[in-house]
């Protein structure tokens, strides 16, 4: 399955530096066997935005040759 982010939306959240939303969390970098690896913040408005189905089929199609 490989390693996950896991936001923990128990810690509040902050103002996203890019978005401007205050939607930014605090997440656990977890492996397969449930070690944490470590932590980050992922802003949830902007992977979001990311996500499009659209942006996702245009980078799956591999170049032309």
């Amino acid at each position: 399955m490989g390693t996950q982010i896991r936001i923990s939306r128990e810690d509040g959240s902050l103002p996203c530096e890019v978005c401007g939303f205050p939607t930014m969390h605090v997440a656990r970098v977890v492996a397969d066997d449930g070690t944490v690896l470590g932590r980050t913040l992922v802003c949830t408005t902007c992977q979001r935005s990311r996500h499009r189905p659209d942006a996702m089929a245009e980078s799956d199609v591999p170049p032309a040759t």
